[in-house]
């Protein structure tokens, strides 16, 4: 099965074929995600991880668009993002550090060039963004509350 991995960074999943925008960690394919250098229905499944929430609505959406179209029919995407929800409520109830980490998690880490977040997501929205898309089935994992969990699939 191919597989690919979009903004895998540091902590690449295994099994996939790993695609970043940084020069300066060890992937397999660096490129900017607007554009993915794969031909058309090329993967089975494409995984991402803690990446749509660093581009601005208009990019996030020209990336899902990509995303869709290198899946093959039946295609399954799998996201992971922050949960804005939790955050926002965590910033408002907390104080100190935890409310810091709710900040972090908001706006990004700022730790690298890319690490600053443009949009939010909930379900709603991200659901909203991958009926936009074309995508189907969309379904929201249980996971931890402060991460938003979806895989769809095209159709």
């Amino acid at each position: 099965m191919k597989k690919l991995e979009i903004g895998s960074g540091n902590k690449p999943k295994e099994g996939y074929l790993h695609f970043d925008i940084r020069k300066d960690i060890n992937v397999d394919v660096v490129g900017d995600a607007k554009n993915l250098p794969f031909e058309n229905n090329s993967f089975e499944e494409v995984f991402s991880r803690f990446f749509l929430e660093h581009l601005d609505r208009k990019d996030a959406l020209k990336v899902l668009s990509e995303i869709f179209r290198v899946l093959k029919n039946n295609g399954k995407l799998e996201l992971i993002v922050p949960n804005l929800n939790y955050f926002c409520r965590l910033f408002i109830d907390e104080t100190g550090q935890k409310k810091q980490w709710a900040l972090n998690k908001i706006y990004g880490f700022e730790n690298y060039f890319e690490d600053h977040h443009f949009f939010g997501y909930d379900f709603e929205i991200l659901s909203n963004f991958l009926n936009e898309i074309g995508f189907a089935n969309i379904e929201k994992l249980e996971s931890e509350e402060q991460y938003l969990h979806v895989i769809c699939y095209k159709n």
